[in-house]
């Protein structure tokens, strides 16, 4: 098939009613080629190729089809990609393949992320739970307020896949010094499209059951947070929605959390929180506040490294007030797409 024979067809399906999505996908082209052939269909104009110099492109229209249709496959790596294309139809490199993904499609390569495994009743409660929540626009999920506990490490791991160092040789390389069971602290934040609570710090003295969560955390830290008056100032100072009473508290299923008196002090103290039944459990991808430990992990691991967990303690309080206002807003307003999402993955994790 020539290559305005293929420009041809393209139209054909574009005019029958395709997207322009699918007839890319179809023919082993860019979407925005195709994007390209519409526009100037409509505007009449010939779709032919103009005199161009250089050397012709390696890739023919088949494997650009393969490396288009192992997008998002494990184990399909682009030297494994190479290696079965050079064998059945051209000899390429794995640098072809790369730039064919990179420059031409604009895939990236990601490390698959890890996640527990679901249910079939927890996936069905996480569609139930979004399939509630559908209609729902970035301004309904202003007035949640998400909160979240999460560890920080002392003596966080480097990614071994991405540290490198250039030298002539690896006796000249200072190994990276690992602790095993390193020290850890916990903390509690709560976020909402405008500010946050205060940081709590909890002491690895302590561990998080119900009178703890109850005493120190809801007590101490987040019910001074419901109570706040003004709209301006630091996000760990200001009102985190003009209406409390029509805020909703959203926490995880942890222990503390669905106990029963727990869940009796939030009825009693804090309004439109949501009881025990209403979040999925595990479905920390539902949830914005694990993308701002991921943030505040990614700060961490740019500064220079405490030595020990009051160090630590301080450095994590300076991350947590210096998020900057526009990432929470970020954060919510991608709300409507987490459950859209997790609707169209039949309640798999997003970004599974």
């Amino acid at each position: 098939m020539t290559r305005l024979s293929i420009r041809e067809r393209a139209i054909g399906v574009l005019l029958a009613g395709s997207s322009q999505r699918t007839v890319a996908d179809t023919l082993g082209v860019t979407i925005r080629t195709v994007k390209n052939w519409n526009k100037k269909q409509k505007a009449g104009e010939m779709l032919n190729d103009k005199p161009r110099s250089g050397r012709p492109p390696k890739l023919s229209r088949v494997p650009k089809i393969i490396i288009r249709k192992s997008i998002g496959k494990r184990w399909h790596s682009t030297r494994k990609l190479a290696k079965y294309i050079s064998s059945k139809y051209v000899a390429i490199s794995k640098d072809t393949v790369h730039r064919y993904l990179h420059n031409s499609i604009g895939a990236k390569a990601y490390k698959r992320p890890s996640s527990p495994k679901l249910t079939e009743v927890q996936k069905s409660k996480r569609v139930k739970f979004c399939l509630e929540h559908k209609s729902w626009t970035s301004l309904d999920w202003e007035r949640v307020f998400f909160s979240d506990e999460s560890p920080f490490e002392l003596f966080h791991p480097t990614n071994s896949q991405n540290d490198r160092v250039w030298d002539v040789s690896s006796r000249n390389i200072t190994p990276v010094e690992t602790v095993k069971n390193p020290p850890r602290l916990m903390v509690w934040g709560m976020m909402s499209h405008r500010g946050l609570s205060e940081l709590h710090l909890i002491s690895p003295r302590h561990s998080v059951n119900a009178d703890y969560y109850i005493n120190e955390i809801l007590a101490k830290c987040c019910l001074p947070t419901y109570k706040r008056k003004k709209m301006r100032g630091p996000l760990t100072q200001r009102k985190l929605y003009r209406k409390i009473s029509d805020t909703f508290f959203m926490q995880d299923g942890a222990p503390a959390h669905t106990a029963i008196k727990t869940q009796k002090w939030l009825s009693d103290h804090l309004p439109g929180f949501w009881a025990k039944d209403i979040w999925p459990s595990n479905s920390p991808d539902l949830n914005p506040i694990e993308n701002l430990w991921a943030i505040m992990q990614a700060e961490l691991d740019k500064r220079k490294p405490a030595t020990n967990l009051k160090q630590l303690a301080k450095i994590l309080e300076n991350i947590w007030s210096g998020i900057s206002p526009s990432i929470l807003q970020n954060l919510i307003d991608g709300m409507p797409n987490r459950i859209n999402s997790c609707i169209e993955l039949n309640g798999e994790y997003i970004g599974k």
